[in-house]
């Protein structure tokens, strides 16, 4: 099963198969993590809908104190 993975520093987001942990490679090791978006609506998306999206979810998690 594809896993999709966003980053909490930089908003960088990845799928991958099989992982369960994920470490960003732009932001020096910083853990990703797994948002409410499943693999098929990530592949349905366009690059501009996936940077709305991961500027959308640092932002509600900035200002929403889950971190």
């Amino acid at each position: 099963m594809m896993k999709v993975f966003i980053c909490p520093e930089c908003g960088g987001m990845t799928a991958v198969s099989r992982r369960k942990q994920l470490f960003c490679h732009k932001c020096s090791g910083v853990q990703m993590v797994s948002p409410r978006l499943t693999y098929s609506k990530y592949i349905e998306m366009d690059g501009r809908q996936r940077k709305d999206y991961a500027e959308s979810w640092l932002y509600i998690r900035k200002h929403t104190g889950n971190h």
